[in-house]
């Protein structure tokens, strides 16, 4: 087979790092919020509503590494039909490994040096001290940071890549289909565990703990891999269907609102809202990228895209460290901590970044990886 070398597919899209920018940025807010040590009313209303924000940043995070993977495959072999294409798994496989673990290895030790050093700092289970520099841990097992979760899910979702291809014949329309069936399976197994007062098993398949949790994700990102390869957009139809499905989701959101039944975002309307979320932003951010005086700002986003995967593994430690005992030793109008608290994360954190980023580089002695490249 001989590989595809037309322009169209070696060119780097803006618009995918800044989609991971928006993301990440989401996701530092709402860890923010939630790891504040005041719970006064605003943070508890700020916390409530930037989860929702977390929560679809990270289906955008499994869309993107789905979209990625069949992305880069297919823009290889972009002359012959799909299922014509044969892939060294083995080989793929151990890339993408490369790729994940150093940065997360490195993001393991010096979160325990960070404690070590500015915290108190105990293994209080050895096995699950091992099983989380593995990155086999999830949540449930956790020892160090409990966003390492995030490492254990994408880990499964890059060895179950091949079998996904290899069951559905590397159909894109077949895996689609297989992500939402296995999606909608989960939720019911949830469901049922919440019916039963099981909490322990409804969060366990609920959502941070095994693939199944993001599989529609992951399989849509794959799915809309393919057809952008192909046709470098996306088709009309998808914005059609999209829409129609969030309509849908959001009618049932809001008449469960006014009924004032408990709404459990990971229940199903990840499923309903995920598709036109990642479609939108990726339509205005398309926009706004011909929009010379916003230049700076798409710039800083794509920064935050480009180091999404660094920037995850490190923030939530920061946050455990210095928050608590910054706020602590603050004397000061509650609101004014708020924001010199968050001032202050900032500035650490973009250091701390710098650091890390540069530490990588010296130990895996390669580019810079991107979590979902």
């Amino acid at each position: 087979m001989t590989q595809n070398q037309n322009p169209q597919y070696q060119r780097r899209f803006n618009w995918i790092d800044q989609t991971k920018g928006l993301a990440i940025l989401a996701i530092l807010i709402f860890h923010f919020f939630q790891n504040y040590p005041e719970r006064i009313q605003l943070i508890s209303i700020l916390d409530r509503n930037t989860a929702k924000l977390g929560y679809a940043a990270v289906d955008i995070f499994f869309v993107m590494a789905g979209f990625n993977t069949s992305y880069s495959l297919f823009s290889k072999f972009s002359k012959l039909d799909t299922q014509d294409i044969k892939i060294n798994w083995r080989s793929w496989l151990t890339k993408r490994l490369g790729r994940i673990y150093p940065a997360y290895l490195l993001a393991g030790i010096l979160s325990c040096l960070l404690y070590y050093l500015f915290s108190n700092f105990k293994i209080k289970s050895y096995i699950n001290f091992v099983l989380t520099f593995l990155g086999l841990a999830g949540i449930k097992f956790q020892a160090i940071n409990p966003g390492f979760w995030f490492f254990t899910v994408i880990l499964e979702a890059y060895i179950f890549t091949p079998l996904i291809f290899q069951v559905c014949r590397n159909q894109p329309k077949k895996i689609l289909w297989l992500g939402l069936i296995g999606a909608i399976f989960t939720k019911i197994i949830s469901l049922y565990f919440l019916q039963q007062n099981n909490i322990p098993n409804y969060l366990f398949f609920l959502q941070n703990n095994f693939l199944g949790s993001y599989l529609f994700q992951f399989c849509l990102g794959i799915y809309w891999g393919f057809i952008y390869a192909e046709q470098q957009s996306f088709r009309k139809i998808d914005f059609i269907i999209s829409t129609s499905i969030f309509s849908l989701g959001l009618v049932i959101y809001v008449i469960l609102g006014i009924t004032k039944i408990n709404i459990i975002y990971m229940l199903g309307f990840d499923i309903l809202f995920t598709p036109l979320f990642f479609l939108g932003i990726q339509a205005l951010l398309c926009r706004l990228d011909k929009i010379a005086k916003l230049g700076w700002i798409l710039s800083f986003t794509s920064m935050l895209g480009i180091y999404s995967y660094q920037i995850y593994l490190i923030h939530q430690p920061l946050y455990f460290v210095f928050l608590h005992n910054f706020n602590n030793s603050l004397q000061a109008n509650v609101y004014l901590k708020i924001i010199m608290s968050l001032v202050l994360l900032t500035i650490l954190l973009a250091i701390y970044t710098f650091l890390f980023t540069k530490l990588e580089k010296v130990v895996t002695k390669k580019p810079l990886a991107n979590m979902s490249k």
